[in-house]
């Protein structure tokens, strides 16, 4: 992977399929070979698996949830996990969980909401080169040890040490420590992009 640039979806790949000894392609779209598609699912896969965790790179603190005209809070595909703050809203009124396109109550088991709801906690899924290069190194190296366990086998030798995962883990957990507990959303065409629905506003 370049050390000057941030490390690009294809460059992760290309890190993946040099692990097996396998020759670099120069796109990610159109016919590709078996490895290189097998080595993007499970980069998303890992993607997927490390945001689900929230962190500070892919939430915000500050949303709010408006419904719709029947009273139900439509949620985006790009939307992982939402979490009342039970300060300012009562569990035994609303505990909300995803469920399909909707937001639903499990306390009155419905979809349908009497109120919108302001600072709640929203976890996104953010496209692998919107997130900080701390957590694309860390993404890139444990799939490149999963598509090698996948396709060589556990016993065969790894490029990429369990020591090697663990340290680029640490590097995350230092920015993300290093990163104030300020809206990661610091622009209103940044949130856009991923708020396609428009059912979540984050406050400024």
């Amino acid at each position: 992977m370049a050390s000057n640039t941030r490390t690009t979806k294809l460059e992760s790949i290309n890190t993946m399929l040099s692990t097996i000894g396998e020759s670099p392609v120069n796109s990610l779209t159109g016919t590709l070979p078996t490895d290189a598609t097998m080595a993007i699912n499970i980069l998303d896969e890992i993607n997927r698996e490390v945001q689900s965790q929230g962190w500070k790179f892919n939430s915000s603190y500050k949303a709010t949830l408006s419904r719709d005209t029947n009273n139900k809070i439509p949620i985006g595909n790009d939307v992982m996990h939402i979490e009342f703050n039970h300060l300012r809203e009562s569990r035994s009124s609303y505990d909300p969980v995803l469920r399909g396109a909707f937001l639903y109550n499990l306390v009155t088991e419905s979809f349908i909401w009497d109120k919108n709801f302001d600072n709640v906690k929203v976890i996104f899924l953010l496209p692998f080169e919107d997130i900080i290069e701390q957590a694309r190194r860390f993404i890139t190296i444990r799939a490149s040890r999963i598509f090698h366990d996948r396709t060589l086998g556990a016993n065969a030798l790894h490029r990429f040490s369990k020591e090697d995962e663990l340290r680029a883990l640490s590097f995350l957990k230092q920015a993300e420590a290093a990163t104030a507990d300020h809206n990661i959303f610091n622009s209103l065409d940044q949130f856009r992009t991923i708020n396609r629905n428009g059912s979540i506003k984050i406050n400024y």
